[in-house]
């Protein structure tokens, strides 16, 4: 069986930790080593992790330097075979850690993976998952071209690597503060193909104005810009026209590329190549967002973006 180490970093996660740790444990999968990394929580968050301390492969609560210190310090210790990390408020899917480890097991040229984005609200229900198989061209990603206004993010909690990946690109760039695992992904590209598996395998739960991602939108962005290189005019000129220019923009550009899909007649999960927009939202995506922009302008609660 497929080792897999997780690791979680956390700091004042009470509000949703336990429903993530719950959402690794309770797979109940035999190569699980999972790493929770505290950074002295002082809202209950440690009195949550205590109760789950016996199924813990290593945890410890003490003050660090930030989210990607602590996520260092995890991965530092791991020592399974695929490696990566889940923040505290999103969450596995009940099949995540089985599929990752056939997966891997099956298909030794696989490096990184990724899963059909998912999201949550903070109530914790589902609010959408994305049908659009996306290709995900080494390039583009080496170039830095997977962020908010050209290809999309790439979906942090649904990533996963093997050992060597990590090994040969070096671990996250701790002078970072927001875009370690944006500038982390584009090293990982210039080695291995990203290679898309056709369910989802993770949800990131959405907090406006509570998460780093919001918090720190300017810091993040400036550090995407300097870890990006220039994309074609026509893509910029697209960037600035909204969620559905940029959406289209995805639907157009298509490239070759591998993908993994489950095969019900050999019982498999079969890696193909096939030819594919970049855009893992659809023409459906597209439909609602015309609906929700109508339904703004309609009943006076603004515009979606």
């Amino acid at each position: 069986m497929t080792k897999i180490s997780v690791v979680t970093a956390c700091y004042n996660a009470a509000d949703y930790i336990d429903v993530t740790l719950r959402s690794v444990l309770d797979q109940g999968y035999d190569g699980l080593e999972y790493i929770v990394i505290d950074g002295g929580s002082d809202d209950g968050t440690q009195e949550i992790i205590e109760r789950y301390r016996d199924r813990l492969a290593y945890y410890v609560s003490e003050p660090d330097g930030g989210q990607y210190e602590a996520i260092q310090k995890g991965l530092s210790r791991a020592s399974g075979e695929v490696m990566c990390w889940l923040n505290a408020d999103d969450i596995y899917l009940p099949w995540t850690l089985s599929v990752v480890g056939e997966i891997f097991a099956a298909h030794t040229d696989i490096d990184w993976i990724t899963g059909q984005p998912a999201f949550l609200n903070r109530r914790g229900q589902a609010t959408a998952v994305y049908g659009g198989l996306g290709a995900y061209p080494r390039r583009f990603i080496a170039n830095g071209w997977y962020s908010r206004d050209l290809g999309g993010f790439l979906q942090q909690e649904s990533l996963f690597w093997r050992r060597s990946l990590w090994d040969r690109a070096g671990g996250l760039d701790l002078s970072l503060r927001y875009a370690g695992d944006f500038e982390l992904w584009t090293r990982f590209a210039r080695h291995a193909d990203l290679v898309p598996v056709a369910v989802p395998l993770a949800a990131f739960r959405k907090l406006p104005g509570q998460q780093r991602s919001s918090l720190g939108a300017e810091t993040y962005d400036a550090e995407v810009r300097a870890h990006q290189l220039p994309p074609p005019r026509l893509w910029r000129l697209a960037a600035r026209g909204g969620v559905i220019a940029r959406s289209l923009t995805r639907l157009l550009i298509r490239r070759r590329g591998p993908a993994v899909l489950y095969d019900e007649g050999r019982d498999a999960w079969r890696q193909v190549t096939t030819r594919r927009p970049i855009a893992r939202a659809g023409l459906q995506f597209l439909q609602q967002q015309f609906a929700l922009r109508r339904a703004g302008k309609s009943d006076g609660r603004g515009e979606v973006t």
